[in-house]
């Protein structure tokens, strides 16, 4: 494991010196390594297990049973075993919701806040109020997806059988907001550093949005873009149909907007060359479409 663990340290670090653009930013995020691997016997890999759990509900702010039986490859019955023992250890709450596929996720405690410090060696955010109010409901389908990708992402396994990781390290969105707070900079859903240096930003669509809405998001893409935030944008969703919603809209978007002026500078909203910029670097990703909708609807 240990051997495992230093490799994939190690290609993080060698895809981080190949990008193009400061990932100095994302420090340290970028360079935590978050894969899993198996212990040698029952009991090593049961505390690795409680490693992992502690730092992906840190870094994502819950998790539920369902991702922890895919991503352990256990029954449902150990997943929820192995989630409420962490609560009587005082690691985790558990709250429950009708917004999870589960009826429930799980959040830090406070000895977990603790506990997780230790273990990525970083300052964890905790709020000592109610559970359930340190939870946004309005999110946590969403959420509870985006984790699931970007598991699934650094776990990725070809057609052919091969592991061909989509990424080897991300930023989450809580950790994204606290490092960037300006209005102008989208808050997306993850960052991500692919195995050829390339620095993606990661959005999970999970709803139909208005014009208006993309209108606002393509244009605080284009901001990320030009000013070194990220390459690219990869959207992924649990719906072909949403996808296919926001390349009709995009599309119309592209012929309008070079075709509108801003009143204050009596420029077009999008210059032509702005257009190829995003045709260019938003792309839209089906790999796991089926998937999500199998765990999380099915």
């Amino acid at each position: 494991m240990q051997h495992q663990f230093l490799q994939s340290l190690q290609q993080i670090n060698h895809s981080l010196s190949l990008a193009r653009l400061s990932v100095e930013k994302y420090q340290p995020y970028l360079y935590i390594p978050m894969n899993y691997f198996p212990g040698c016997n029952n009991n090593k890999t049961g505390k690795l297990r409680r490693m992992m759990t502690i730092k992906l509900v840190a870094r994502f702010g819950l998790i539920s049973p369902s991702i922890i039986a895919k991503l352990y490859n256990i029954p449902y019955r150990l997943a929820l075993e192995h989630l409420n023992k962490l609560v009587k250890e005082q690691l985790l709450c558990l709250v429950v919701t009708h917004r999870s596929m589960d009826g429930r996720v799980y959040i830090l405690d406070y000895a977990g806040a603790k506990y997780a410090e230790e273990l990525l060696s970083i300052a964890i955010y905790f709020r000592s109020s109610e559970p359930s109010l340190r939870v946004n409901q309005n999110t946590v389908m969403h959420d509870l997806m985006m984790q699931y990708l970007l598991i699934k992402g650094l776990h990725h396994i070809s057609k052919s059988g091969d592991e061909t990781p989509l990424w080897l390290s991300y930023v989450t969105e809580p950790e994204f907001k606290r490092m960037f707070k300006s209005n102008d900079i989208r808050n997306v859903d993850a960052i991500a550093i692919e195995p050829d240096g390339s620095v993606a930003a990661v959005e999970m669509e999970h709803s139909f949005k208005t014009k208006a809405s993309r209108q606002t998001i393509l244009l605080k893409w284009l901001y990320g873009l030009k000013h070194g935030f990220y390459d690219k944008v990869m959207l992924f969703s649990h719906s072909l149909n949403v996808l296919n919603d926001i390349k009709r809209l995009h599309v119309e978007l592209h012929q309008e907007m070079p075709q509108r002026y801003d009143k204050a500078t009596k420029l077009p909203v999008l210059t032509e060359e702005d257009v190829n910029l995003l045709k260019q670097n938003v792309i839209y990703r089906t790999v796991y479409c089926s998937e999500l909708n199998d765990v999380f609807y099915g």
